[in-house]
């Protein structure tokens, strides 16, 4: 069988482990996030976002380079590296920022939205990522980004990075990993090394307490493998994304092992493995996938991959891919796959591809600082850049709808003879202009003109001779949904 690239799958594993000796997967990732945070460090006043109502945010500038017909809902990401602070940011189709919270020094990932007991909420990964791997806790914010949880992993276990998935059971799908003694003369090691297993856990929200857990050393040979050994315990399998199939199983994706595996939620054997040295589907022309993330189910038979191809790279650019598997037959075919246009994007690591529901495709190219959603026929719907240096783990398109528990912020200016009221309501999604009441006492507020919402700060003007202002937020029907605190002008 051969690759669309005319390698087959054995020269495809010999390139990797070839290029795996002269650098590992870690080393790199650590290596990149660094010089990242070097270029904020540096200073990059023209990619990082400031706010006079709000001078404790820095988000990093968004470039919408390409904008077509997109699908609705917002944009989550959470920069992870580069100019700005790290945080979790919901963005508007400007790339302007609705919502952001600074997460500072600790990093964030895996942000998105969530169902809890009925209600939405947000959910993320918050922690030290280091070496590919996590160490922090998973966290539960309601419609008012007020925190419902932050929850560790189980059995005092580590919380890794890679996951936090509310089921509809209203338990969390997390992972986790252990280190073991292990030969490893399989793989080019010595008889008594270290391997780092893989871990799933099923807790209990908001307990933590373990459901389930699904050990990746106990059921996937170290041999399955496409890590090589290097002198320090072997990440052999790397846990990057959990999914529930439609029959209550579970859909894990292995970096290191090139497969995806179906586990059975009840006993945890696994069903099948997709890719790898040991598939138990015969892999099509142009299904041959490498260092992948983000395996989703989207149908009984149809998934979703974000193809990395790298780090070591194996292939000439990273890809999402729709693969269509019968069972039956035991094949896997190409539906479709996305490529970034004119950039022949390589991801070292990280990325995600998202279904969405009009038929796009929403791509996070994660170690390169883009995100694109993709029209049904491939078509570039949105492309958008973060600055230099910047990384983000996974980027989503989803509905919200923020009402926060705190009011605006309103910070009064003078400069140039004009004085101007600064106002912004971080999480607020529905408010669609502003209007400054202002008079000579709080008592006595004249109800002003109302502007239409500039982005995420808003500039109003103020009337010469009055002495306090207050700022109102709009919606899109002129009905009031907040007010700031007087501001003396």
């Amino acid at each position: 069988m051969e690759s669309e690239r005319g390698l087959t799958r054995r020269q495809l594993v010999q390139r990797g482990a070839r290029a795996a000796v002269a650098g590992s997967l870690l080393a790199g990732a650590d290596l990149l996030a660094r010089a990242g945070d070097a270029f904020a460090a540096a200073g990059a006043p023209n990619h990082t976002l400031h706010f006079v109502s709000r001078p404790d945010l820095r988000p990093p500038k968004l470039t919408v380079v390409r904008r077509g017909k997109t699908a609705k809902g917002s944009l989550f990401l959470a920069p992870s590296s580069g100019p700005g602070q790290r945080g979790v940011l919901i963005a508007d189709e400007a790339g302007e920022p609705i919502w952001f919270l600074p997460t500072t020094p600790q990093t964030a990932m895996n942000f998105r939205t969530g169902v809890y007991h009925g209600k939405p909420v947000l959910t993320w990964w918050q922690g030290k990522a280091d070496s590919g791997l996590g160490t922090g806790t998973h966290v539960i914010l309601d419609d008012t980004y007020r925190v419902v949880a932050r929850v560790p992993a189980g059995n005092g276990r580590q919380s890794d990075l890679h996951e936090f998935l509310i089921t509809p059971q209203n338990t969390g799908l997390i992972t986790s990993y252990e280190i073991r003694d292990a030969d490893l003369t399989s793989v080019g090691g010595p008889p008594n090394g270290k391997v780092i297993g893989g871990m799933v856990q099923e807790i209990a929200l908001p307990s933590g307490r373990v459901l389930f857990e699904w050990k990746s050393l106990d059921h996937v040979d170290i041999a399955e493998t496409h890590s090589v050994w290097m002198g320090h315990p072997l990440d052999y399998f790397h846990i990057n994304s959990i999914d529930l199939t439609p029959d209550g199983g579970l859909l894990v994706s292995a970096r290191n092992t090139w497969a995806v595996y179906k586990i059975s939620r009840r006993t945890g054997d696994v069903r099948w493995r997709l890719g790898g040295k040991r598939s138990d589907f015969k892999m099509g022309k142009g299904t041959v996938f490498a260092w992948q993330h983000d395996a989703r189910h989207q149908g009984h038979n149809r998934i979703t991959i974000f193809d990395d191809g790298a780090l070591p790279q194996v292939e000439p650019q990273s890809r999402g891919l729709v693969i269509d598997l019968d069972q039956k037959l035991g094949t896997a075919r190409l539906v479709r796959k996305y490529v970034h246009r004119p950039n022949r994007i390589v991801s070292r690591f990280m990325g995600n591809m998202q279904a969405l529901d009009n038929g796009n495709m929403m791509i996070g190219w994660g170690s390169e600082p883009y995100f694109t959603e993709f029209g049904p026929n491939g078509d570039v719907a949105l492309d958008v850049r973060l600055p230099k240096g910047g990384m983000n783990y996974r980027a989503f398109r989803l509905p919200w709808h923020g009402h926060p528990s705190l009011p605006p912020t309103a910070v009064y200016r003078y400069a140039r003879g004009k004085g101007t009221v600064y106002v912004s309501w971080n999480g607020a999604t529905e408010v669609a202009a502003w209007r400054l009441d202002s008079g000579p006492r709080a008592g006595a507020l004249r109800v002003g003109r109302a502007v239409a919402r500039e982005g995420f700060e808003t500039a109003l003007r103020t009337t010469p001779g009055d002495k306090v202002a207050r700022a109102v937020a709009l919606d899109a029907s002129g009905l009031v949904l907040g007010r700031s605190k007087p501001v003396r002008v």
